[in-house]
């Protein structure tokens, strides 16, 4: 999924909380911009670290 697409989702059903899975496979670099844009462009995103709970 395109992060365009991941935050149109977001937009579009409107969580009150919304969380990444699945993002082992990009590297810290890119995580970090993902999971910035993602904070930016949405009200409820939030990236949650290994091992840290909802």
């Amino acid at each position: 999924m395109k992060t365009a697409e991941a935050i149109d989702f977001v937009k579009a059903i409107e969580p009150q909380r919304a969380f990444a899975v699945h993002d082992a496979q990009i590297n810290g670099r890119g995580l970090a911009g993902v999971n910035g844009r993602l904070a930016r462009e949405t009200d409820c995103y939030r990236c949650l670290r290994p091992g840290a709970s909802a």
